[in-house]
């Protein structure tokens, strides 16, 4: 493995298989495909207690996909009362996003490459479930989305340890080793 390329983030962009990977494009917010699942937590609830706490809530989901989960999310708090107080934000590569109503103020669906947006306030929440593969810089892309955290706020990824390369270096971690990173 140590002699194995890495595509950087320009090679990945232009990538068929990156722009068109729909293998984490459907998944839901609860349920069987989904990011309480993945995640082993609601992130509804780690909103609703940033609402409680501080009276707003902000989560932003790297590589979203659709942004299914996030339209489910925001129509659900909605509902509830409380979109004015969230704030819900994806951010994918490709415009290919699923059909929001007009009604949902706090959701933004972005199409950017990770690396390539900058956003224009903190969150208490942070996820990327599955879409770290597709960023070239996965270190600098986690360090930078760090850095977008509220105090106490959540950073929680997806991360296969041996996508992580470092120039002149062995491979530092056995095949298949795959972690949850948790800031």
């Amino acid at each position: 493995m140590a002699d194995r390329q890495l595509l950087g983030d320009d090679d990945l962009h232009a990538s068929a298989v990156v722009a068109n990977c729909s293998m984490n494009r459907e998944r839901q917010l609860a349920g069987a495909n989904s990011y309480t699942r993945e995640l082993g937590f609601d992130p509804l609830g780690v909103l609703r207690a940033a609402i409680a706490g501080s009276g707003t809530g902000a989560w932003l989901d790297l590589c979203c996909g659709t942004g299914r989960a996030l339209i489910q999310a925001a129509t659900t708090l909605h509902e509830e009362g409380l979109l004015p107080q969230a704030v819900i934000t994806g951010i994918d590569l490709v415009d290919a996003f699923a059909p929001r109503p007009a009604a949902l103020p706090g959701l933004q669906l972005v199409s950017s490459p990770v690396c390539a947006w900058t956003p224009s306030r903190s969150f208490d929440l942070i996820t990327c479930v599955h879409g770290l593969h597709y960023i070239g810089d996965k270190l600098a892309a986690l360090a930078r989305a760090a850095s977008w955290l509220t105090s106490g706020g959540l950073l929680v990824a997806d991360l296969d340890l041996e996508d992580i390369s470092i120039a002149g270096q062995p491979a530092a971690v056995p095949r298949a080793t795959r972690r949850r990173v948790l800031v």
